[in-house]
């Protein structure tokens, strides 16, 4: 025991030799008390003092001179396991030294040591090296490896931000990757292992891509350089690679994502350039094509002025190929106006009725043509004027039915609903419009390419077909642009359904329905069972008693009992085509069985100017087409309230009564343009004036008498002065009709844009060219009244 006690003590002698012999400052102090318990000779040494003098007092005395223990002291920071490093600059002794502190046993105290070197050591000019050299590697944007050429794996040395680039600790990856290079992936490991024994020959330093496996399996991809030292120049005689590492993973990456945008953009350029260059040779087509059409036809009817009835076949097909040129020009601008964000949606009071009755009258000549069955119906529409964009509400319509007449062949069979749903929102309705076919369909492959512009189904079925591919489009657009849906039913080879639902505001006023109509009996017959369940429900909103029968035979049997029990019919809806009895048939049957005391009203799907002649001399009272909308309905039925029948108009009121004897100034620099404007006016009984530009425009009003125009219709793009200065210069003047006399712009800027500028201007309306008479006469209509 007394052994080992005296070993204990020889060996805690040596501590206080070995501080001795250091090279540097060595102090000791109590750790509570701060008492000197030794100090080396260097440290005496630098302070200027003796051993005795200073062992036993404070060491803030001592080496500080203060008077109390330093706010700075580190005693809180130290611990018995690790060195703790500092900088310090000493006023008393007016050096700077570099500390390291710890705590340790001092014969049974509680002690710190502190060892430091001045700025005047090499000791501390190492250690401020040192220093710099890590400060340096932080610096890297990666990791420094030293890597053991004998096996070409072992890493020898690393440093910088090597642990954190393959994702391991320290200890981990001593102990699970024992220090070798087994974080680098086999492939790229085998691939530097060859690239390096090519650097041991050549001596060149070399550059490398490889892919690293971190600890938590994710994958990087560093750029690693290799520099190789022989052992002949190597400071421990060991041949080595000197490596850096730089993690990559994110620049590669974003490289990567920026070249498969530019490869999905060249695609996408590929795509579209293919795409607009068929779309330009099926336009060039398209547009021939109609034109031929006009150019040949008129050609016809300039060698056949003589021949009535050749002349007129002429200009209906003259007519049916502008409006289709007219079609395919607008289906462009329209496109070119959406791709570009232009479009814009102009509310305004739509007639649902007259919009549905457009509509079906400029496709009817195309579904006569391929001999196609047509049945257009109506459901609860109890709201029959809404506020919309009536001419984009038009277009939507147009393209599907125009679709829907394409693709079903001759003999098929069409068909366009409409329906009315309320909904949460106040003021607002939810429409419906269902076309339906039995046309060739739309194949699964095509189906997710239906609405992208320029798009047709490759089908030998329809490559002679007429289109541009930006139809459906453009209906897409117009329906998104409105806040509706678009959904497509469709089986390749047995036809197609497409269902359009807008939501709309309703018009605060609706006509309702006469009191006297109250309760009064209406017989509705038609083979068709939805249109006479439609017609009734309209019937009972407006407070009438509807009912219906499917043929002539069932209307004769319940006219005749109604008859005889002397509760008469107010009225017989009665359809002219049905199957056995017919609707001819059926209007002479009750006829002879009943006389003239109820009125007859004929519906019908077509037009009924061929037949109306034939069915009046058999009784017929009134005729009216379908869809049967309540507004129509309503409208015939009042028409019995003042006698018990109809007598039939012997002829049509004029139209545009306040527009006879009025006149015009016409201003347009288009010779052509110019006389079709002149004719189609003059047939109205309108006097026209016409002068070629706005400066002349301005002239000749101003030369006038006050109140001599009625209104000016004006060109815009003109040469000397534009419509726009023409209108605003006319509004100028000092005179009593200046600002009255009502200014129309008539030109082929029609955007929406356009319109806006027009009024701008001081125009009061503005009418797109072609020129739609019609259209031109209702404008001057309002104005003029």
């Amino acid at each position: 025991m007394m052994d080992s006690l005296e070993s204990l003590k020889k060996r805690a002698g040596y501590f206080p030799w070995m501080l001795d012999e250091y090279i540097g400052n060595a102090y000791v102090s109590d750790i509570e008390t701060y008492e000197l318990l030794y100090l080396n000779k260097t440290a005496c040494e630098t302070l200027g003092r003796s051993f005795q003098s200073m062992v036993g007092c404070k060491c803030y005395e001592v080496i500080q001179g203060r008077t109390s223990p330093c706010p700075f002291c580190t005693n809180d920071r130290i611990t018995e396991t690790e060195f703790y490093e500092w900088e310090f600059y000493n006023p008393v002794l007016d050096r700077t030294f570099m500390i390291k502190n710890r705590i340790v046993d001092w014969n049974g105290r509680r002690a710190r040591l502190e060892l430091s070197h001045d700025n005047y050591s090499l000791e501390y000019k190492l250690a401020k090296k040192d220093r710099e050299r890590e400060a340096i590697l932080r610096t890297i944007p990666g990791g420094l490896a030293r890597v053991d050429a004998r096996d070409m794996s072992t890493i020898l040395w690393y440093g910088g931000g090597f642990l954190q680039m393959i994702g391991y600790t320290q200890e981990q990856f001593e102990e699970e990757l024992h220090s070798q290079c087994l974080y680098m992936h086999p492939e790229d490991k085998e691939r530097a292992i060859t690239l390096m024994k090519n650097a041991m020959k050549t001596g060149e330093d070399t550059i490398m891509e490889a892919r690293i496996i971190t600890r938590d399996k994710r994958t990087k991809i560093c750029t690693i350089t290799l520099s190789y030292v022989s052992s002949q120049d190597s400071w421990d005689g060991i041949e080595s690679f000197y490596s850096v590492g730089i993690d990559m993973t994110e620049e590669r990456e974003e490289q990567e994502r920026q070249h498969m945008a530019l490869e999905d953009a060249y695609h996408a350029a590929r795509v579209a350039s293919s795409a607009k260059s068929d779309f330009l040779s099926s336009m060039s087509h398209d547009i021939r094509t109609p034109m031929n059409a006009i150019m040949g036809m008129a050609a016809i009817a300039q060698a056949n002025l003589d021949s009535p009835d050749k002349l007129r076949d002429c200009l209906n097909k003259i007519g049916t190929s502008s409006r289709h040129l007219l079609s395919l020009i607008n289906e462009v601008l329209d496109m070119s106006k959406i791709e570009s964000g232009r479009i814009d949606l102009t509310l305004e009071e739509v007639n649902l009725p007259d919009l549905i009755q457009s509509v079906t009258d400029v496709c009817r000549p195309l579904i006569t043509e391929k001999k196609q069955q047509f049945q257009i119906s109506i459901g609860q529409v109890s709201h029959e004027k809404v506020i919309a964009d009536g001419d984009r509400l038009q277009q939507i319509l147009m393209n599907l039915l125009s679709n829907a007449i394409k693709y079903t062949p001759e003999g098929g069979s069409i068909s366009l609903r409409m329906d009315e749903t309320r909904t949460l929102s106040s003021g607002k309705s939810q429409y419906e419009f269902i076309c339906t076919d039995n046309g060739i369909g739309i194949s699964e492959e095509f189906m997710p390419y239906l609405f992208e512009p320029f798009s047709r189904a490759e089908d030998p079925r329809i490559s002679k077909l007429q289109g541009t591919g930006l139809g459906m489009a453009i209906t897409d657009n117009i329906v998104r642009i409105m806040n509706g849906t678009i959904e497509v039913e469709s089986e390749l080879g047995a036809g197609s359904k497409f269902t359009i639902s807008i939501p709309l505001e309703l018009c605060e006023k609706e006509e309702s329905g006469n009191r006297e109509l109250a309760g009064l009996p209406v017989l509705v017959v038609d083979d068709d069972q939805i249109t006479c369940e439609s017609a009734t429900a309209l019937l009972n909103e407006l407070g009438m008693k509807g009912c219906w029968v499917l043929s002539g035979a069932e209307a004769l049997r319940m006219v005749s009992e109604a008859h005889a029990q002397k509760e008469d019919f107010y009225a017989v809806i009665l359809d002219w085509k049905m199957p056995e009895m017919d609707g001819l048939e059926t209007l002479k049957e009750i006829r002879k069985s009943l006389g003239k005391d109820v009125p007859i009203i004929i519906i019908s799907a077509y037009d009924y100017s061929d037949i109306e002649e034939e069915f009046l001399r058999a009784g017929a009272d009134a005729f009216i087409t379908k869809p049967l909308f309540k507004s129509k309905m309503l409208q015939v039925l009042q028409l019995f309230l003042d006698s018990d029948k109809l007598e039939t108009a012997a002829s049509e009121e004029e139209k545009w009564p306040v527009l006879y004897g009025r006149r015009v100034l016409l201003v347009e620099d288009n010779d052509l343009n110019r006389e079709i404007a002149v004719e189609l006016l003059q047939m109205q009984h309108i006097d026209v004036d016409t002068v070629e530009n706005g400066q002349l425009a301005l002239d000749t009003f101003q030369a006038s008498a006050p109140g001599f125009y009625d209104a000016i219709l004006m060109d815009i793009q003109m040469p000397v002065m534009n419509g726009y200065d023409a209108a605003g210069s006319i509004r100028s003047l000092e005179r009593s009709d200046a600002q009255t006399v009502p200014i129309v712009a008539m030109t082929a800027d029609a955007f929406a844009a356009d319109v806006v500028k027009a009024r701008s201007a001081g125009m009061n309306d503005h009418i797109a060219k072609p020129i739609d008479i019609n259209r031109l006469l209702e404008v001057l209509h309002n104005l003029l009244s």
